[in-house]
């Protein structure tokens, strides 16, 4: 799958590796500050959620993957065993998937490097990051409509997550664009590939902190009123 996701992408731009450990170093070394990248991850979070309620209105974007697995089993499997080999192969596609950046032995060790003493934010920046080399490193040798089309093959990647629904896909499109404004402006302010990378992944791996625990808070919410 990820060799399609390669196939539909704008040409290898060979992006310059990049590593937690230095994205932090240069966040301290103050060419960026978290609190306003805070802020910006908040925004794109509002973005995308008003671009996900929007999208729910259109009929079958409420739809996963997941979901229509279980319903094409369903029509010889009993409902329990048709969601739970929906499931299962939904999750061999997500592991068998491939790899989207290809990193040598010695990069995979600096990606082990702790960025700072949160292990939790270290796992989501590392994740982020991947994303970011992968989808916004070198974009800015690309047309436009290459650039689009990066933010679109974003979009499709969570959909291949099985439990995101389409709706929530072509909504991280968006999302994945608006990470890709905020490299482009920090090349352009820097001239640097490894800044403007470091600048993409802080603010995606910032999203995601955010985004998880509004989640969970969400999920506590609903345990409690079910107690």
């Amino acid at each position: 799958m990820a060799w399609l996701f390669k196939k539909g992408m704008p040409q290898d731009p060979k992006p310059v590796f990049v590593w937690p450990r230095l994205v932090t170093e240069i966040e301290n070394a103050g060419y960026f500050s978290r609190r306003k990248f805070s802020i910006l991850a908040v925004g794109l979070i509002i973005v995308t959620i008003a671009t996900i309620k929007t999208l729910l209105l259109v009929p079958g974007l409420n739809q996963s993957v997941v979901s229509l697995l279980t319903r094409g089993l369903e029509t010889f499997l009993p409902t329990g065993w048709a969601t739970a080999t929906a499931w299962t192969v939904g999750m061999a596609g997500v592991f068998l998937m491939g790899n989207f950046t290809n990193y040598t032995p010695s990069q995979r060790f600096l990606h082990k490097t702790k960025a700072t003493r949160c292990e939790a934010y270290n796992i989501i920046l590392l994740l982020a990051l991947w994303e970011e080399q992968a989808f916004r490193s070198g974009s800015e040798k690309w047309s436009w409509r290459e650039r689009v089309r990066a933010s679109v093959c974003f979009g499709l990647l969570h959909i291949a997550n099985i439990w995101y629904s389409f709706a929530a896909g072509i909504a991280l499109s968006v999302t994945g664009f608006g990470f890709l404004l905020v490299y482009l402006w920090y090349y352009r302010k820097y001239c640097s590939q490894i800044i403007a990378t470091a600048a993409a992944a802080t603010v995606h791996a910032l999203y995601n902190a955010i985004a998880l625990s509004l989640i969970a808070v969400v999920l506590a919410i609903d345990i409690a009123k079910l107690l």
